[in-house]
Parts: structure tokens; sequence; C-alpha cells
């Protein structure tokens, strides 16, 4: 990403989030101008401000070749941590770490939380029902139940066992 793109952006950011303002888009184009930026560089950062949760859920974000490795080292991004509360986040790392789930299904995962994120506030039990939905292996259900501390007082007993 250019680096002009990259001001532009954190100039929007700051103007949002420091100075607390409501701005018309026009003003704020006409003072970039201004700067010095062009109208090229000034549209994509627009782009990217009002569309960037498309980069988030952008589907197979890692490389195929990466895929072929057994450890999957996950990080989350600056954006995702954004959307993410910092519980969630520690949970979400500890159930991609315990190895049980697939690259494809821990990424699945990590696009519905922050989809989640935009219409309730996320928890376990959210973080669980997600998980629910995207893990189709009932074994791999259990293997995180029983691993994960977090998930035995949330999910009944009843529901612990493989059907």
């Amino acid at each position: 990403m250019k680096n002009n793109i990259i001001e532009i952006v954190s100039f929007l950011i700051q103007r949002l989030l420091v100075d607390g303002e409501v701005f018309m888009e026009e003003e704020i184009v006409m003072e970039l101008l201004e700067l010095g930026y062009e109208i090229k560089d000034i549209d994509e950062a627009f782009e990217l401000i009002y569309n960037g949760t498309e980069i988030i859920e952008a589907e197979n974000v890692l490389p195929a070749k990466s895929r072929e490795f057994e450890l999957y080292n996950r990080v989350l991004s600056n954006a995702e941590k954004l959307y993410l509360p910092i519980d969630i986040q520690g949970l979400l790392i500890k159930v991609i770490f315990s190895g049980i789930l697939s690259i494809d299904e821990s990424e699945e995962i990590i696009k519905r939380l922050i989809q989640t994120s935009y219409h309730e506030n996320l928890s376990n039990l959210s973080l669980w029902d997600i998980i629910e939905e995207v893990v189709v292996d009932q074994y791999k259900l259990y293997l995180l139940l029983n691993e994960i501390s977090e998930f035995k007082d949330i999910v009944p007993d009843a529901y612990r066992y493989l059907n």
C-alpha cells in the first residue's frame, strides 16, 4: 500500500477519533488536496475506510503453501484486534493453538467472530456458538470442551458427550 494512502487514512482516523469531528467528505477532500495529496490516493483511502472490513473477511488469507504445514501459528492483525475484546482474543488464540481445528475452520471462526462483533458484544458463549456452527466434527467439539477450561463453565454437562 502506498505511503500516501496510509497517511490519508491516518489523517481521517485522527479527525474521527481524536478530534471527534463529524466532517463532510467534500471538506476533507478539499483539505487533503490542499495538503498536496492526489485525488486517486484520497479515493483509495476513503475506499479503505468505508470498505475496510472486506479485507478482514477475505477468504483464504494464507497462501496455499503455508496451509501445508501442520503447525498453524496465527497472529491476529491490528484490524482484527480492534473488533475483538482482549478476553475473546486470548480464548481464540487458545482454541487455535490447541491444534484441534483445521486452518480453514480457524479462519472461518475469526471471520464470523468479527462479523458478529458488529451486532453484539462478544462473550465466551458467542465464541462457542460460532465454533459449533463452523466445526461439523463432533469429536473435535468434544476435544475442545475437554481441553479449554473456559468452555467447561458455559456448556452444560449433558452436551459434553458424543452422540
